[in-house]
């Protein structure tokens, strides 16, 4: 509730917890997460305690993660792994390290067309109106099903094919940290 529109940073929260670092679920947020009032790429736009703000994307949370990671002396980096195939996700899930993906609400149809876009370095990226990050943690290849940290549900287990193909709508964005 503290972060009505924050799904990101708290999706960057809980991989950052899996490794052992100590932080609250506003932490991101309130410190590393820059913002804006025209960019949703590299900033979040508007804030993610307000509830009519809007997101962020792939580079914003590799850059912020990057920024966390940083000031507390970590060897471990973020990569923005944007244009994956939801098969290397899952491979790079399989050899044990979470993957922040973006999907939609719910895994609801994401609309034709997103109400806001940008080009940053030769790619288009669009918000949509249920734009939601989360966290792959895990998949079951015969039950067809991938195991995720969803901000808003908690762990919960989606199908395999409706999640890759809204990964896949929202431009088959994702961050890594190693």
């Amino acid at each position: 509730p503290e972060l009505p529109t924050g799904c990101e940073s708290v999706a960057l929260t809980d991989v950052l917890l899996f490794y052992g670092f100590d932080l609250e679920k506003t932490d991101i947020a309130d410190w590393w997460l820059p913002t804006s009032s025209t960019d949703f790429v590299f900033s979040f736009l508007g804030d993610p305690r307000d509830a009519a703000s809007h997101a962020c994307l792939a580079p914003c949370i590799a850059q912020t993660a990057n920024s966390y990671l940083s000031d507390c002396g970590s060897v471990l980096s973020a990569s923005d792994t944007t244009g994956w195939t939801f098969s290397e996700v899952l491979a790079k899930v399989e050899s044990g390290c979470p993957v922040i993906v973006w999907a939609t609400v719910d895994l609801k149809d994401p609309g034709d067309e997103p109400y806001l876009t940008q080009w940053e370095n030769g790619r288009l990226y669009g918000l949509y109106a249920n734009n939601h990050c989360m966290v792959v943690c895990g998949f079951d290849t015969e039950a067809s099903t991938v195991t995720v940290c969803d901000p808003l549900e908690g762990i919960v287990d989606y199908d395999m094919g409706l999640l890759a193909e809204r990964f896949a709508e929202l431009g088959s964005q994702a961050v890594v940290i190693e």
